[in-house]
């Protein structure tokens, strides 16, 4: 949910430093529209690179439109990964699921052994890896001879990692050396670290774009669930809250505004029959632009972040990074990555996973406490926007790969 307008801009700057990458080359195999933080993480790391002196190219799925980043060179590369959704009738079949797997493999090794040109200076950041990636990087970065520095960007489930610990261990000192692993999570910083037997480094995830805090709101109070609708997300619980909320008459005179595009099969069934409307019910069923995502976000006074432990334990959620940037106060399930920064700093709420009662019950009490929670978050304002600046993940960033090198 971001453009690249502003990095025209800086087409011109020059390198600042000969301890530079010549290039940061962007590979995301999973970037192929606006939807979720792909191509917004993407933009704000292009930036911070470009405002850096360095080259900039993004690899990505080649369903991706170049024009959703102008001012950046895009090579349209990985091939759709049918494997990470497979269609339910391959997924209940363990052969059919074990030999689309295998394909997937085939077809990731294959494009990534289209991935020329990459000089001995450059830095590579691999993105949202899982192990079946993590194998076919390393055995790129081991037979392209680029000499160039992978940061591979793990994905959050490090216990699927462990296996990968004895294939490093063979590789050549060199090649090992220039591989740098990196989570946007503190706390898969230690588990992923334990699963490979290597150091493990926190780069935080980055806010792509201003996030405007004077735009006009509705009257009353705004609860706000912000991104795809996913069982994981707590989109049933939230719905459910909702329709109690509604058909109690609503005396806080709360307002709605979910969000149900893209939904799971949990979802679909939940909309199916659309369970509550109303004029204090809003249903936004599409993509939203960046402007519009950016305005709904800043107009909110709460947002509801009601994740489910299984998924979100230890995996950041952007809309809450953003949040914070702006000051807003959150609704966070307590044992999730969102909630424990809930529990550590305060500006927002705690509920219990999959726990409707409770969540309605919370929901109930907002118009009573909100000016007291919204202070407490806006006063967390300035540390976020200190952590999840792309400026500062980039210093961090040219750190580790001058390290690599041994400059």
């Amino acid at each position: 949910m971001a453009d690249g307008r502003a990095l025209s801009r800086f087409a011109g700057v020059r390198r600042l430093s000969e301890a530079l990458p010549s290039r940061l080359i962007l590979a995301d195999h999973l970037l192929k529209d606006g939807v979720g933080h792909h191509l917004g993480y993407n933009i704000a790391l292009a930036d911070a690179a470009v405002r850096r002196g360095m080259g900039v190219e993004i690899v990505s799925s080649r369903e991706f439109d170049p024009g959703l980043a102008p001012g950046v060179s895009a090579r349209r590369l990985f091939r759709r990964d049918y494997r990470a959704e497979p269609p339910m009738w391959v997924a209940r079949n363990h052969r059919l699921l074990t030999l689309l797997e295998r394909w997937c493999d085939w077809r990731f090794r294959a494009d990534l052994g289209r991935l020329r040109g990459v000089g001995p200076e450059d830095a590579i950041f691999a993105q949202m890896i899982a192990p079946r990636h993590f194998r076919r990087w390393v055995e790129w970065l081991a037979a392209s001879g680029s000499r160039a520095v992978l940061f591979l960007h793990l994905g959050y489930r490090p216990e699927r990692f462990g296996t990968l610990r004895t294939e490093i261990e063979r590789l050549e000192e060199d090649v090992r050396r220039r591989l740098v692993f990196i989570t946007d999570s503190e706390k898969l910083v230690e588990p992923f670290g334990r699963a490979l037997g290597y150091r493990v480094h926190y780069l935080p995830h980055v806010i792509s774009y201003p996030l405007a805090s004077n735009v006009a709101k509705a009257a009353g109070v705004t609860i706000y669930q912000a991104g795809n609708a996913r069982r994981e997300k707590g989109f049933a619980e939230v719905v459910e809250a909702v329709r109690r909320i509604l058909e109690s008459g609503n005396p806080g005179g709360l307002r709605f505004v979910l969000q149900c595009n893209h939904p799971d099969s949990v979802a679909v069934e939940i909309l199916r029959d659309r369970p509550c409307s109303g004029p204090f019910l809003e249903w936004i069923d599409r993509a939203q632009s960046n402007a519009e995502y950016i305005r709904r976000l800043a107009s909110a006074d709460v947002v509801l972040l009601p994740y489910h432990s299984d998924l979100y334990v230890a995996r950041t959620s952007g809309i809450f990074c953003e949040c914070r940037v702006l000051g807003k106060p959150v609704v966070a399930s307590r044992g999730t990555w969102a909630g424990d920064r809930v529990a550590r700093d305060g500006g927002g709420w705690l509920v219990g996973e999959r726990n409707v009662g409770e969540l309605t019950a919370i929901l109930q009490r907002i118009p009573e406490e909100r000016e007291a929670v919204t202070a407490a978050a806006r006063a967390l304002a300035p540390a976020a926007r200190a952590e999840f600046h792309r400026d500062a993940l980039m210093e961090r960033l040219v750190k580790l790969w001058r390290e690599a090198r041994g400059v």
